[in-house]
């Protein structure tokens, strides 16, 4: 049997976005050549990740449904931020941007793959995403909704 739809939550870790990198030295090969060493910029992002994973993980386990979607999927996120104490806008329009976000999300959900309770078989099926950000009003993360569309 196929599954309707997944879904899960995330919160009390901070989003973190994933995408920009940072130049933080060279490093030698075991060739002797001299290469960039480059790593994600924003910190956050393994704790994000895992948080993610573990998420994905622990609703596959208590679902009792070890299925994985198949073909095409929608995920539909909306994630929630940390407001700035100095801050009175109604929408988070500073950084992190929606897309790294996504992106990091995605490769949460693939880290709960690897770890053998994943929800598709690769995030190649993701073929469409509706993702919005907010301010928080209690605690920051995301709630994530994955439906097929076949």
């Amino acid at each position: 049997m196929a599954r309707n739809s997944f879904s899960f939550t995330v919160f009390g870790v901070d989003p973190a976005p994933q995408g920009s990198k940072k130049y933080v030295g060279q490093r030698q090969t075991k060739s002797g050549a001299s290469i960039p060493l480059i790593v994600e910029s924003s910190p956050k992002l393994p704790a994000w990740r895992k948080a993610v994973a573990d998420a994905v993980s622990d609703s596959v386990e208590m679902s009792g449904d070890f299925s994985r979607f198949a073909g095409a999927v929608r995920v539909d996120a909306v994630f929630y931020l940390k407001r700035p104490k100095t801050v009175v806008r109604l929408y988070p329009t500073k950084p992190p941007d929606v897309d790294k976000l996504c992106r990091s999300l995605l490769d949460g959900i693939g880290q709960a793959n690897k770890a053998g309770k994943g929800i598709w078989l690769d995030d190649s099926q993701v073929v469409e995403i509706r993702a919005s950000k907010r301010y928080a009003e209690g605690l920051p993360g995301v709630a994530v909704t994955i439906t097929p569309l076949i």
